[in-house]
């Protein structure tokens, strides 16, 4: 990635796209979502949205939690013509149970308006609420609006599987590289010494799909 973004070194975006596809094609998962990243914006100077679905969705896959959000947006947002809320919203759902904040407004907002799901108002208030409990102010609105639309009982429902939700463990092997001891640069001059396959995995970006109205 310091090749790409010219972080720490003079910037080679074919380099440094090189080492990620190579790192990608021998199946690690944090380079596969950076490529989807990179592939969607453009950033190594080509901007490719059938790539960067293929590549979130190997890393997705294999269990990387950042891709399986970003494969959601591009799946929500009509990557292949028209929006696919089904299949948007079992991505959504698979890094909403791994605690994504905005994964989890998603499906809030899916299960709000039914699409690509059942409408499930008390579904939609977990989810919110969840949302809402990392500090999304919009989440926590929303949570609210559709709490008032609730009897008694089923709101007590909705609190109740909030309250009880608990995040699942990521698969560490399929969103970090942990740097090698001495650092990423311990056996190569840092002009020419690759980037570590991926950082920490976080969304490049959490981009939600359209806004639909709670109400």
């Amino acid at each position: 990635m310091r090749y790409i973004d010219g972080n720490g070194m003079t910037r080679n975006g074919p380099m440094g796209l090189g080492l990620l596809e190579k790192a990608a094609g021998q199946g690690l998962a944090p380079a596969q979502y950076r490529l989807g990243s990179i592939f969607e914006k453009g950033l190594a100077g080509r901007k490719d949205i059938e790539a960067a679905r293929r590549w979130y969705s190997q890393a997705a896959d294999a269990g990387n939690i950042c891709a399986m959000h970003n494969l959601g947006v591009l799946i929500a947002e009509g990557a292949d013509g028209k929006p696919d809320y089904a299949s948007a919203s079992r991505w959504f759902r698979a890094a909403a149970e791994h605690g994504v904040r905005d994964s989890q407004y998603n499906l809030a907002i899916l299960h709000a308006r039914g699409m690509g799901v059942p409408q499930n108002l008390i579904d939609s208030y977990k989810w919110f609420s969840l949302a809402a409990a990392q500090g999304d102010t919009d989440a926590g609105a929303k949570r609210d609006d559709v709490g008032k639309r609730l009897s008694a009982n089923q709101l007590a429902v909705a609190k109740a599987r909030a309250e009880s939700f608990r995040t699942k463990t990521a698969n560490a092997a399929a969103n970090d590289v942990p740097a090698p001891a001495g650092g990423w640069q311990l056996d190569a001059p840092a002009a020419e010494a690759p980037a570590p396959a991926s950082a920490p995995a976080r969304p490049a970006r959490t981009k939600k799909p359209q806004r639909v109205s709670a109400r």
